[in-house]
């Protein structure tokens, strides 16, 4: 090269346009000498930089399909604006997947709707993008049939994009899902997609219903775990408005460890004041609990085994005050 890369800033644009292609058919060619290959680098990380447009535009075209670049000379075209960096993201064999991994998050959207749409993504590339990037490439991303997703890739989606439709239906339509997260989605899906994972991943309706409730109660403990006696006898009534208050359900919740959420809803059902359910549990009367519990429309076997959970945790419910369970 007859160019020092010093003198780059003062050279004609059309002179670096030449420059451009030059040092990119250097690179390019299996014949590197080492005393030259340093120095066409430098020129080309200088013009990299070239405040002229063109001048980058053509560095970055000629270079796309160059596999050995060094890292920063093609991380700086990669993270150039789209008419640059465009065409390079989108076939560029330079990056390693965790080198991907490691750029995808300081990309921008534009760089990455291209990345997302390639068919040799490797799994750390894939999960970057699915964990930093917005909602567009990451749902190209989801719908690349090119691709694996992995399961910790599946999940990673999930868990970050579990109240958007259109990212959830479109990994329930991917054909290699694990099982783990066919069954983690098969209640957070549209109907018409439910019945595509349905049937690509032979789930039978009872399966379906089973995942859905068991998701459904994971979310309801969660909420209560967490909540004070007012808001869990506040979820309550509100289950019992939505038709969704059944002894399973409350059975659940008491196996989990939430007696408030059990006194509540015998009250509810029963009729009578939340003190009166506290106080036939803290009798430890067999017979008081039975009554208790036909009243609240409850099994026979409902009342043994919330005799036995009482019994084996001793349990004292917080005063709320002696307001009556009002049905709403």
């Amino acid at each position: 090269m007859s160019l020092d890369p010093e003198n780059l800033a003062k050279a004609d644009p059309v002179a670096k346009v030449v420059l451009a292609k030059r040092a990119s058919r250097f690179l390019n060619s299996d014949n590197r000498p080492d005393e030259e290959l340093a120095t066409v680098e430098n020129v080309a990380r200088a013009l990299a930089q070239d405040i002229c447009l063109e001048v980058r535009e053509t560095l970055a075209f000629e270079l796309r399909y160059c596999s050995r670049l060094p890292y920063d000379l093609a991380a700086r075209i990669a993270t150039d604006v789209e008419s640059v960096s465009g065409p390079f993201v989108e076939v560029t064999t330079a990056f390693t997947d965790a080198q991907w991994a490691s750029l995808i998050p300081h990309l921008e959207e534009h760089a990455l709707m291209r990345i997302a749409g390639r068919d040799d993504l490797g799994d750390h590339a894939t999960y970057a993008l699915v964990s930093s990037a917005p909602i567009r490439p990451a749902t190209v991303a989801v719908k690349n049939a090119a691709i694996r997703f992995s399961e910790r890739s599946c999940n990673r989606t999930v868990d970050r994009f579990a109240d958007h439709q259109s990212v959830i239906d479109a990994l329930g339509r991917r054909s290699d899902l694990p099982l783990g997260v066919v069954e983690r989605i098969v209640d957070m899906v549209s109907e018409e997609c439910r019945k595509v994972l349905m049937n690509k991943y032979a789930v039978s309706g009872e399966q379906a219903t089973a995942l859905t409730q068991q998701s459904q109660e994971q979310v309801l403990w969660k909420k209560i775990s967490k909540a004070g006696p007012a808001q869990v006898h506040g979820y309550v009534i509100d289950l019992r408005a939505e038709g969704r208050l059944d002894e399973n359900l409350v059975m659940k919740m008491a196996e989990m460890g939430s007696f408030q959420f059990l006194g509540s809803a015998l009250a509810v059902e029963a009729g009578v004041t939340l003190g009166e359910v506290r106080r036939i549990f803290e009798s430890g009367e067999l017979r008081q609990m039975l009554t208790l519990v036909h009243a609240a429309g409850f099994s026979q076997e409902a009342a043994q085994r919330i005799y036995r959970y009482l019994k084996r945790n001793d349990l004292k419910f917080v005063r709320t005050g002696e307001e009556r369970a009002v049905v709403h």
